[in-house]
């Protein structure tokens, strides 16, 4: 039986992290299709400087909380919006070329120009409109990318910009060793932030010095077989949790779990692969992170403000957290501007409106003035607690 798929947006969180609210919020706009997981909600608790992440991973401050605020719980809501076509950008339009028989598909994550290799050629990309069933189809450049075999990973231009595409149809390697050969995966993958047991902001987490003996020690279980389980999971074991980043891959946060009794998981190949790399193996990696690493603070899925929206322009939103505050006067009024398509579709088709709390999702820094220029999406929420009850 085929592995269910493990969907890439989630990345490296634990389940116990989520917690799903009973009811749900359904925002009705023409403009709009919302998907499966419409108008569901996740709980952020908010109680002094702790916060537990909602459904992506994010933080509703910056930083997480300080003493401004009070002891309240955010209800965030993950929309599951499918936009229109003409809302879209381009890598959410095309995300499914045919190179020799091999079908690949993006997440729209950038890669480098330093990661492409040779140019393949030039492939027609498939695009669909979800909302209209209808089917589009454009040229692209397509490239190789260095550390990865042509069968499983290529790079696509699109716009002046490259993206990772990954094969897509499951056929997980036999071995290991098999893995190494497909993916050059010391130079893929910097392995640097690592938590025992658990991603969540209660756990130990740490900053590995070097990732080479790791990669050393794992290069040695060449002949480690992949174990097909589907109820395989980590979390009834002793684990390390590595955090994986790589523009190769096209993957963002997602996990590599290194278990006590000699599994290594990950979940960055679009589906689950699962090794038996041996007890040895796996105690000489866990020694080796114990004894060069540092403690770290725990860092958010994704970077989150939270607040009410108090104008809506052309060119930028403003967000007061005041609401938020133990004393109002603290409050901060964010600048959000739309600069990218991302976040400018939710102004433009209403799908969130002056007077409205909501959360904004950001990748970048906020600047001095509390200016935000790299925000990527919008959801609704339901602040409680701390003497306030904010309506829908």
């Amino acid at each position: 039986m085929k592995i269910p798929r493990f969907s890439n947006a989630i990345g490296n969180l634990d389940e116990d992290l989520v917690e799903v609210a009973a009811e749900c919020k359904k925002k009705q706009n023409h403009l709009l299709k919302l998907g499966s997981i419409a108008a569901c909600f996740a709980v952020i608790i908010v109680v002094g400087a702790l916060v537990l992440p909602s459904l992506l991973g994010g933080e509703p401050t910056p930083g997480g909380t300080n003493d401004r605020y009070k002891d309240i719980n955010i209800m965030a809501g993950e929309s599951g919006i499918v936009w229109p076509w003409e809302y879209q950008t381009v890598f959410e339009k095309y995300t499914e070329v045919t190179i020799d028989g091999i079908v690949y598909r993006s997440h729209g994550r950038l890669v480098s120009e330093e990661l492409l290799g040779d140019l393949i050629g030039t492939y027609t990309v498939l695009g669909i409109d979800e909302i209209e069933g209808d089917r589009y189809t454009e040229k692209f450049e397509v490239y190789q990318l260095k550390y990865a075999d042509k069968s499983q990973l290529v790079a696509v231009r699109m716009e002046g910009s490259c993206y990772t595409f990954k094969r897509d149809n499951y056929e997980p390697p036999h071995t290991l060793g098999e893995l190494f050969k497909l993916v050059d995966l010391p130079k893929a993958i910097e392995l640097k932030r690592f938590s025992v047991n658990g991603d969540s902001p209660n756990k130990k987490h740490y900053t590995l010095s070097n990732d080479d003996y790791v990669w050393e020690v794992l290069a040695g279980c060449e002949n480690a077989p992949f174990v097909e389980d589907e109820k395989w999971v980590a979390h009834d074991r002793e684990y390390y949790s590595f955090t994986i980043t790589s523009e190769t891959l096209g993957v963002y946060k997602v996990a590599m779990y290194v278990t006590v009794d000699g599994y290594l998981w990950t979940n960055a190949f679009n589906y689950q692969y699962l090794f038996n790399i041996g007890e040895d193996a796996a105690s000489k990696i866990i020694k080796y992170a114990k004894e060069n690493s540092t403690e770290a603070e725990y860092e958010p899925y994704q970077n989150t403000i939270v607040g009410k929206i108090t104008e809506i322009t052309d060119e930028y939103i403003l967000l007061d957290d005041s609401i938020l505050c133990a004393n109002p006067d603290d409050g901060i009024t964010y600048k959000i501007l739309l600069n990218d398509l991302r976040i400018s579709r939710y102004a433009e088709s209403g799908a969130i409106r002056v007077g409205e709390n909501v959360q904004i999702t950001y990748e970048g820094e906020i600047d001095e003035s509390n200016t935000i220029d790299s925000a990527i999406s919008a959801s609704d929420v339901v602040i409680s607690g701390g003497d306030v009850l904010i309506p829908e």
